[in-house]
C-alpha cells in the first residue's frame, strides 16, 4: 500500500518554475520514460534580462485574478493599458505562493501544455520558451522551484521517489565438510554451515539521486519542494563468526560493474567491511540515471564472500549490514545469521558406567570417505577444522565424554578405532539431528556408545594327557581303598 500510495502521489506532484527569459529550460536528472509538461502561468517582464537583480514584473489575466484566494497571495495593479501587474504580498512566503499555484493550476495555466525532448537519458529540454513564470508537471514527482533565471534555465528533477532499504541474503555455500553439502542459488537470511565453509552474500537496495528533506536528518528549509542530493552511498558489514574476503567485493549499479570506481574498500582489524559508492561527479552531477521507464529507482547490487570462523562454533553468527547516504543519513540495515552444530559423545560399558580408553573417528555420511579433521581445543573438546591435524576423538573425564563442535547440519558415522582393553569393539554408529548452536550455553545432543566385556574364546585340538592323569589317579585311590578294606576283613 505504501508503494501504491507513493506512486499515486507522484503522479499528481508538480513544479512551479519562475523564469524571466528562458530560451531553453533544461531539466537535469530527468527520469527516462517520464512525461514532462510545462505550462505558462504569468508573463514575465525583466528590466534587464541579463541582470535579473534589476527587477522583474509579472502580469496576470482577468481570469487569473478572479481565482478564489488570489488576492490573499498577490497585490494587483492595473496600468493605463488595462494590464494586471502582480507582486507577492508582504509577509507571504515562497512556499505559500507555490502552494497556491499548485492547488489552483487548472484555473491559472495559460494555453496548452508545452513539451520538450530528451537530449540524453537524464536531460530533458524545453526550447524557445517565452519570458514567463512556468509550472512544470512531472508524471513522477516534483521539481525544484526557481525565482530567477537568465536566458537559459537549468532546473533539477528532484523526484519524490525515496531510496529503498537494503536487503541482505546468503546466495551460496561451499561446504568445508563435503561437496554434497554445497548450496548455490540460495536466497536465505539464515543457513547452516560448518567452520571453514565459504559463504556468498548479496546486498541489494534501490537508490535515488535525491531524497526529500523529511526523509533525512538535514535541517528543514521550509520549502516543500526542497530535496537533498545524494552524493555518496556508504556501506558497512559488521561480521560475527565470519572473515570477509575484501578482494571478492563487487558493486553493480544499473547492472553495470562499477567496482573499479570504489577506491576505499577495506576490512578492519576487527573484520568490519566498509566502502563508499561515489554518486556524483566532480561537477556535482549525478552519475547514474534511472533506467526503468516509470521509476526513479536505481538498483544497486553488492556481492562478496566470507569464510565461517571458529567463533561460529560456540555461538550463532549474525552479520548486520548498514547502508547510509551522505555519510550520516540512515537508509537501513539487514542481518543474516549462520549456525553450526554440535553433539556430545558418551562412552559407557555394559553396565552404563563411564568407560575411558577408547578413541573414535567421525565421517561424513555413511563413512566411506576420509575421517574428518579437528582442532583439539582441550581434553574432551574437538572443533571441526578442515585444516586440522587431529582425527581421533578421545572421550575423557569422570563421564568419559567428548564434545564435538563446528559441524554442519548433516548425517555422520562414528567409528571406534581404539577399543578399551578387555572390551569388544562397538559397532559403527550413525548420527543425525545434531544440536544447533544458538549460544554458548546451547545443550548438545548426547550420543552414547557402549562397549561390552570380552569373554574367553573356545579352544580347538586333541583332548591331551590331562584326562589320563585324572583317571589314573582315581584308579590308584580306588585300589588303595579296596586293599585296606580286605585287610580289615582278614583280621
Amino acid at each position: 500500500m505504501k508503494k501504491v500510495f507513493a506512486l499515486m502521489l507522484a503522479l499528481v506532484m508538480v513544479l512551479v518554475v519562475a523564469s524571466t527569459y528562458a530560451a531553453d529550460l533544461t531539466i537535469t536528472n530527468a527520469t527516462l520514460g517520464q512525461t514532462y509538461k510545462a505550462y505558462k502561468i504569468f508573463d514575465a517582464n525583466p528590466s534587464d534580462s541579463a541582470d535579473l537583480t534589476k527587477g522583474i514584473s509579472y502580469t496576470a489575466t482577468a481570469e487569473q485574478i478572479a481565482v478564489a484566494g488570489f488576492d490573499d497571495v498577490f497585490d494587483t495593479f492595473v496600468d493605463a493599458n488595462g494590464n494586471y501587474t502582480i507582486s507577492v504580498k508582504t509577509g507571504v512566503t515562497d512556499a505559500a505562493v507555490i502552494d497556491f499555484v499548485k492547488k489552483n493550476i487548472d484555473n491559472l495555466k495559460q494555453g496548452n501544455a508545452i513539451t520538450g525532448t530528451y537530449s540524453d537519458n537524464s536531460t530533458y529540454v524545453f526550447s524557445n520558451l517565452d519570458n514567463a513564470y512556468y509550472y512544470i508537471e512531472s508524471s513522477l514527482g516534483t521539481l525544484v522551484t526557481i525565482d530567477s533565471a537568465g536566458t537559459s534555465v537549468e532546473v533539477v528533477d528532484k523526484n519524490e521517489s525515496q531510496p529503498e532499504e537494503p536487503e541482505k541474503v546468503i546466495t551460496a555455500e561451499d561446504s568445508a565438510i563435503d561437496e554434497e553439502l554445497d548450496q548455490s542459488g540460495m536466497e536465505a537470511t539464515e543457513n547452516d554451515a560448518s567452520v571453514g565453509s565459504k559463504e556468498s552474500f548479496s546486498v541489494t537496495f534501490q537508490a535515488t539521486n535525491w531524497v526529500q528533506d523529511g526523509e533525512s536528518n538535514e535541517p528543514d528549509t521550509g520549502d516543500p519542494d526542497s530535496k537533498v542530493q545524494v552524493t555518496e552511498y556508504n556501506f558497512k558489514d559488521t561480521p560475527t563468526g565470519l572473515s570477509i574476503d575484501k578482494d571478492s567485493v563487487k558493486v553493480k549499479v544499473n547492472d553495470e560493474d562499477i567496482t573499479d570506481r570504489i577506491t576505499d574498500i577495506a576490512v578492519s582489524d576487527a573484520g568490519v567491511l566498509t566502502f563508499t559508492i561515489p554518486w556524483v561527479d566532480t561537477n556535482g552531477q549525478s552519475l547514474y540515471a534511472a533506467q526503468t521507464v516509470g521509476s526513479a529507482l536505481i538498483p544497486v547490487v553488492i556481492t562478496y564472500n566470507a569464510t565461517v570462523t571458529d567463533d561460529a562454533a560456540t555461538a550463532a553468527a549474525p552479520n548486520e549490514i548498514e547502508v547510509k547516504y551522505n555519510s550520516d543519513q540512515e537508509l537501513g540495515t539487514d542481518t543474516t545469521t549462520t549456525y553450526t552444530y554440535k553433539f556430545k559423545l558418551l562412552k559407557v560399558d555394559e553396565n552404563n558406567e563411564a568407560l575411558v580408553g577408547a578413541a573414535f573417528e567421525l565421517y561424513y555420511g555413511e563413512g566411506t570417505g576420509e575421517a574428518l579433521k579437528f582442532t583439539k581445543v582441550e581434553d574432551g573438546l574437538y572443533r571441526f577444522d578442515p585444516t586440522g591435524e587431529v582425527t581421533k576423538i578421545e572421550p575423557v573425564g569422570e563421564d568419559a565424554s567428548a564434545l564435538i563442535i563446528g559441524l554442519d547440519n548433516a548425517t555422520y558415522t562414528l567409528k571406534e578405532v581404539v577399543v578399551p582393553e578387555g572390551y569388544n569393539k562397538a559397532e559403527d554408529t550413525t548420527i543425525t539431528e545434531l544440536s544447533k548452536v544458538t549460544d554458548a550455553d546451547a545443550t548438545a545432543k548426547s550420543v552414547t556408545i557402549e562397549n561390552k566385556m570380552g569373554t574367553e574364546l573356545p579352544s580347538t585340538g586333541g583332548i591331551g594327557t590331562t584326562i589320563f592323569y585324572v583317571v589314573g589317579g582315581l584308579l590308584i585311590i580306588g585300589a588303595a581303598i579296596i586293599l585296606v578294606a580286605r585287610r580289615k576283613a582278614h583280621e
